[in-house]
């Protein structure tokens, strides 16, 4: 039996294609940030987002006859290294990182046409943002070091992530990467090779 958020993710993709006739690009932004709700956010910010990947894949995927296309996981500077006061946050976001990676080499082993990248955005004044030390649980001790840390990288309006973004869908030669958003500036994660 389906549960009904997948139920809904799969009737708003199929709306979509009988209104445009495909999916070409997926903005795949999920993210909650509670330490003391941890189950919720590790099924808003992981289970969700493969949820809605994989929903995806089965319309853009060119061999069950979609045109291909790009899918953009939204994961955060947490998911290339911790943020101490959100274990939880950070895990979660690491993960999309590595389903982002892995989904990029199963598609092209695969021939499926569809890229997938991460945007890993510092700290943007979103609502996440908004009152952070009153979700940090446990970790409310930490509050003082997540200042310093937001203090340090400072905090980016939406519309420099939004050039991110924008970066990751016009590049049709990147796939599997992680894009670091910052206010000085924006660059490609490094990571070991896979030889």
């Amino acid at each position: 039996m389906q549960r009904p958020v997948e139920e809904q993710i799969k009737a708003a993709f199929q709306k979509t294609v009988d209104a445009f006739g495909g999916i070409d690009v997926v903005c795949n932004n999920a993210g909650v940030l509670n330490e003391s709700e941890w189950e919720k956010t590790v099924s808003i910010n992981l289970v969700g987002m493969i949820r809605v990947a994989y929903v995806a894949l089965e319309h853009m995927n060119k061999q069950r006859g979609g045109r291909g296309g790009v899918v953009v996981n939204t994961a955060s500077l947490a998911g290339l290294g911790p943020l101490p006061s959100c274990p939880v946050y950070t895990a979660t976001k690491h993960g999309v990182i590595g389903f982002t990676r892995a989904m990029a080499m199963a598609s092209l082993g695969s021939d499926y046409g569809v890229r997938f990248n991460a945007l890993c955005p510092g700290f943007v004044d979103t609502v996440l943002l908004t009152n952070i030390s009153g979700r940090l649980g446990q970790f409310a001790h930490l509050s003082e070091l997540t200042q310093r840390l937001v203090d340090t990288f400072g905090i980016m309006n939406v519309s420099k992530v939004a050039e991110g973004l924008m970066q990751l869908l016009t590049d049709e030669n990147k796939t599997g990467e992680a894009l670091i958003i910052m206010p000085d500036g924006n660059k490609f994660a490094e990571f070991p090779s896979q030889a």
